[in-house]
């Protein structure tokens, strides 16, 4: 007999230890710890899905964006409905939630299992009869049922929710937080925070702010600032009412879009300016930061803050954001600097050298540094040559520099040279080293070499070498006979003599004036060479880099007109030299030097010289400092590849190629610039450029006829009809003299001597509208005309000399021109496919602007707000 009373509480008999405990218990207890968890869960569950669907409801509405949008009070009371309710359903299901007890859970576990007997209720049993056939049933009986409960399973849980909601409310709430987290995408979390604090100010007059902002990029980048909208992009042109109706549109609802990224320089500064706010406004920074804005007027905010890092910024009042900027913070990169060509000397024995410097924002500074290959890098006494920057307007492009290097004393020997290039930040950049040979000038008069010898050595070893440098200069100074008795010569020789002496305290002569006797000997050395060109030449290349430096740094324009005019009197005084080097070998008998057929064409004539010193001046005075630049590169590039004393020989049919080439070219100039002339003239007479067929007023023709042209008699034509009557006539001369040498004429010489015949007919009939395009169309026709016959010229004297003796814009061995230009139909002096040289309209143009903004700034009746800022434009014109 089983006593289901004895259950293992102590009153029955306990012989039975061994099979006090049921096969498998411990699993089973494991399935009743699980079921019992399930059945808390089931009821758990049962009574607490109202409060869980009342939050599932709260979310989908703060999500959705639409609590913000009732006001402050009415949002407020929404969000206390949801807390009272909440509240109130969870101490309700706190109330009703009883914990199960573990008959409950065994009674959960025989149900899902569908065990009707109560198999568990067996394990718990105690036999009531101790006799060993009433245990070895009991004992029968107990495996049995630990048989049938060995593969029990818990179930999942069963909460039977549908009882208490039978509508499926809940299933409703999740519904709609399903969609709303789907609609909001990746606004979801601003707009939640958004609903738990209402603003309790009035959405219309959040509306109503008027909100400034803009990104300021620093001032060395040159970039103008960047107007933003409310809603997250940049400013658009598209009218006061739609820009108005937008920023209302986003200060009620909220910017309606993901704003755009915006580029921006790292340290730009974002500024913004709120008017009339009803509660204090809040920049939020992309790091979370918030940022407050400062008093400015009695109705406004504004604030200043430096962008270090990208992301998105917040503007909100009254807990609503009104403006989003997402801002990408563009770090400055470290410039570029490179050699396209490696450095060469030039037929002056300058270093040419060769770079293209390029920046985010234009290259402040660049040089070159020069070490012994046969010493350290850091070498105290590497030679830093600062080259010109190019700047944001030739950033990129490629630039030369001449120095003159032939005074150093590594002159001759191998050196290492590095460029570097610096931007406004102090970032630098470095060129891949390059070896190279130093130009060094070799001496031909004996007493010249004799000086350059001492000077190395002094320079070399000063203290070893002192006293037979002092000696030999001494000696050689006596010896007058070698240089002419020279009085100059005498005196710089017995000047450095003395220099060398111990002074009275026996002490060596210091570095500072070692240095000056050295730049004294060379000087020295120079004029025996050449007698002063070389020194005129030096004087020349200073004044070139002091104009070139005062046109960097942006000088005042008293400060240029006065470096221009040293300039002008230094390229006079290296001229005159030259001459005068001329005249001396001639007068000496000495054989002059020739220019082989191949350089032909490197030759300058001084109204070259002319023109361009004054088109620099002209662009300095305009304002045009940058082309005035480029310009004095360029004329410092011609001065370095001539050669003094070399004259060109060629044969008379080839000198006559070169005059016609010439006389073309004259043309082309003078075709150019009357075109401009005729331009304006068409534009202040109201008639426009048009060409031909262009519209007239009634009567206007008719009555051109009758006054004759630009007022004059019939019988007199105008000055521009006469300069183009005789334009043409040189043409013609040109055709004829070119068709007696060659024979067959060009097609183009043709076609733009018609044109220049009805420009001129168009011009006596005073109407330069119509003249505009045959001069258009004549200088096309010219310059083709220029090409044909260059290539005529070049296909006969390379049949007649194997070699062919070069016309005038074709290169020589290098295919350069004394510019060292690529070959050009322009005139000598203009710029090269690198250098746009501004045309005559175009300065004239300049100089119409310059005129009135100094007649406006002259006016003082205007405001002092637009005085100012006339002068400001001014700035570039003095």
């Amino acid at each position: 007999m089983i006593d289901a009373r004895n259950r293992g509480d102590g009153s029955g008999p306990t012989r039975e230890a061994p099979d006090a405990r049921p096969p498998g218990s411990g699993a089973m207890a494991w399935r009743l710890g699980l079921s019992w968890a399930a059945l808390l869960l089931e009821r758990a569950w049962r009574e607490a899905w109202a409060p869980v669907a009342v939050t599932a409801l709260f979310l989908a509405v703060a999500v959705s964006g639409a609590l913000p949008l009732l006001g402050g009070w009415a949002h407020g009371a929404v969000l206390a409905g949801f807390a009272l309710a909440f509240l109130l359903l969870l101490v309700r299901a706190l109330r009703r939630i009883a914990p199960p007890t573990a008959a409950d859970a065994r009674r959960r576990l025989e149900r899902v299992n569908h065990l009707d007997d109560r198999p568990l209720e067996t394990l718990a049993d105690r036999p009531s009869d101790p006799s060993p056939q009433a245990l070895a049933l009991w004992r029968r009986h107990r495996r049995r049922a630990a048989a049938r409960i060995a593969a029990l399973r818990v179930g999942a849980p069963s909460p039977r929710v549908a009882d208490r909601d039978p509508r499926a409310l809940r299933l409703v709430a999740f519904v709609a937080l399903g969609g709303a987290f789907l609609a909001s995408g990746s606004q979801g979390g601003a707009r939640f925070l958004q609903a738990l604090s209402p603003a309790f100010s009035d959405p219309a007059a959040v509306a109503r702010v008027a909100v400034d902002a803009w990104i300021a990029p620093p001032d060395y980048t040159g970039l103008a600032p960047i107007f933003l909208d409310r809603d997250g992009v940049r400013e658009r042109r598209d009218g006061d009412a739609a820009n108005g109706a937008r920023q209302a549109e986003a200060a009620a609802n909220g910017p309606a879009a993901e704003p755009e990224t915006i580029a921006a320089p790292v340290g730009s500064r974002l500024s913004i300016q709120v008017a009339t706010p009803p509660e204090e406004p809040v920049l939020t920074a992309p790091d979370g930061t918030s940022v407050s804005f400062e008093r400015f007027g009695p109705d406004a905010r504004r604030l200043e803050t430096a962008i270090t890092t990208g992301g998105l910024y917040r503007l909100e009042i009254a807990g609503r954001t009104v403006a989003r900027w997402r801002v990408a913070a563009v770090p400055d990169q470290p410039p570029v600097i490179e050699m396209p060509e490696s450095p060469r000397a030039t037929p002056q024995l300058s270093l040419r050298i060769s770079y293209a410097a390029r920046d985010d924002y234009g290259v402040e500074k660049a040089r070159a540094r020069l070490t012994r290959v046969d010493g350290p890098q850091d070498d105290a006494e590497a030679i830093t040559l600062d080259l010109p920057a190019p700047g944001a307007a030739r950033n990129g492009d490629a630039l030369s520099s001449y120095r003159d290097l032939t005074a150093h004393p590594w002159a001759g020997g191998e050196v290492r040279m590095v460029l570097q290039a610096e931007d406004a930040i102090g970032q630098t950049g470095e060129s891949e080293p390059l070896t190279l040979t130093l130009p060094q000038r070799v001496f031909q008069h004996p007493v010249a070499r004799a000086i350059v010898d001492f000077r190395r050595q002094l320079a070399w070893d000063p203290v070893g070498h002192r006293e037979a440098v002092r000696d030999g200069l001494d000696t050689l100074a006596w010896q007058t006979e070698h240089y002419g008795g020279d009085p100059t010569v005498f005196l710089s020789l017995g000047s450095a003599v003395r220099r060398l002496e111990l002074d009275r305290q026996g002490r060596q002569p210091s570095p500072a004036a070692i240095a000056g006797l050295l730049r004294q000997l060379w000087e020295t050395a120079l004029y025996l060479e050449d007698g002063g060109t070389s020194l005129a030449l030096e004087r020349l290349r200073a004044a070139e880099r002091a104009l070139q430096e005062a046109l960097e740094r942006g000088a005042e324009m008293d400060e240029l007109e006065r470096l221009m005019d040293e300039l002008q009197q230094a390229m006079n005084d290296y001229m005159q030299a030259m001459a005068e080097q001329l005249r001396d070998q001639q007068r000496n008998g000495e054989e002059m030097p020739t220019l082989d057929p191949e350089n032909q064409a490197n030759t300058v004539r001084p109204q070259d010289l002319n023109q361009m010193m004054d088109q620099i001046r002209e662009m300095m005075r305009n304002g045009m400092k940058d082309a005035a630049q480029q310009m004095l590169s360029q004329l410092q590039q011609m001065m370095e590849n001539m050669r003094a004393g070399v004259m060109p020989q060629m044969s008379p049919d080839a000198r006559e190629a070169m005059d016609m080439m010439k006389d073309l070219q004259d043309i082309m100039r003078g075709q150019q610039e009357l075109m401009d002339r005729t331009f304006n003239e068409s534009n202040r007479n109201g008639q426009g450029r048009s060409g031909e067929g262009m519209g007239t007023q009634p009567g206007e023709t008719d009555r051109a006829r009758r006054d004759g042209s630009n007022g004059m008699n019939g019988d007199v034509p105008s000055p521009d009809a006469a300069l183009q009557e005789a334009l043409r006539r040189q043409l013609g001369d040109v055709m004829r003299r070119f068709g007696e040498m060659m024979g067959d004429i060009p097609q183009p010489f043709g076609n733009a001597e018609g044109e220049m015949r009805q420009s001129g007919e168009a011009l006596r009939q005073g109407r330069p509208d119509r003249a505009v395009g045959p001069q258009g169309r004549a200088m096309d026709q010219l310059q083709s005309a220029a090409e044909a016959a260059r290539n005529a010229f070049m296909e006969r004297f390379t049949q007649q000399n194997g070699v062919g003796q070069q016309m005038p814009g074709e290169g020589g061995a290098e295919s350069t021109d004394p510019f060292g230009r690529e070959p050009s139909d322009s005139f000598r002096g203009a710029a090269d496919g690198n250098v746009r040289v501004p045309s005559g309209s175009e300065m004239q143009r300049s100089r119409e602007i310059r005129d009135e903004l100094r007649r406006r700034s002259g006016d003082r009746s205007r405001p002092g707000f637009e005085l100012d800022y006339y002068d400001r434009l001014l700035d570039q014109f003095r």
